[in-house]
């Protein structure tokens, strides 16, 4: 842990570049400029990248040491956009997301430690992996009339909203019969909204589509 103690310093003093104005933003858009401001800053990247790993051990049992998760219900963190992943620890360590596992584990990580962690990630290549399913026309279809101006025409997504390319077919799959069926977990999310008129043959050939995504 010695080691890394340089690389915390630099971190902290990152946390400390806050605009003025800052005073009326909320504490979640305070982390969320600070992040920006390392994200721009090499040392201060290359310091989050070495505290997000150190922080992130546990993550690897589910989501694979490298973040292409181990488990095809499980997603891949790697490459996921940054301030996502962040706002998702805030979702599930203050309870409007709900999880066995991730909501104990938010609740035990500091507010830095959500933010190193979720720039680690962002940081790492997601790797090609074997699908349950070949890709579908039909999901391509309903992916361009409906799902790339959140996520973007490659599945890459957008500040806020998550990359879904290359994810397992099988979470896919699950996530998005979740959302449509009114899951208790994810009540809050506008997809609730975009899938409620899509029949279990969409939902899952733009898994399929999805999944096969670069």
């Amino acid at each position: 842990m010695r080691s890394i103690m340089p690389y915390v310093c630099l971190i902290v003093a990152g946390f400390g570049f806050i605009n003025q104005s800052s005073a009326q933003l909320t504490e979640t858009e305070k982390l969320l400029a600070e992040m920006a401001t390392v994200q721009g800053n090499d040392h201060l990247l290359a310091a989050a990248i070495i505290a997000g790993k150190d922080r992130a051990l546990l993550c690897g049992n589910c989501h694979g040491k490298n973040g292409n998760s181990v488990r095809d219900y499980i997603p891949n963190l790697a490459s996921q956009n940054a301030a996502y992943l962040f706002n998702q620890f805030e979702l599930f360590a203050n309870g409007e997301r709900k999880d066995y596992v991730m909501s104990r584990l938010a609740k035990n990580l500091t507010r830095e430690d959500r933010v190193n962690i979720a720039v680690y990630f962002s940081q790492l290549p997601v790797e090609p992996r074997p699908q349950a399913v070949p890709s579908s026309i039909k999901g391509e279809e309903i992916y361009n009339s409906l799902c790339f101006t959140c996520h973007q025409q490659d599945g890459h997504g957008d500040g806020n909203y998550p990359r879904i390319a290359g994810q397992p077919y099988q979470y896919l799959e699950k996530t998005l019969l979740g959302f449509a069926g009114g899951s208790v977990k994810r009540l809050n999310s506008p997809m609730s909204v975009i899938v409620a008129n899509m029949n279990k043959q969409q939902l899952k050939d733009v898994a399929s589509y999805v999944a096969q995504m670069p």
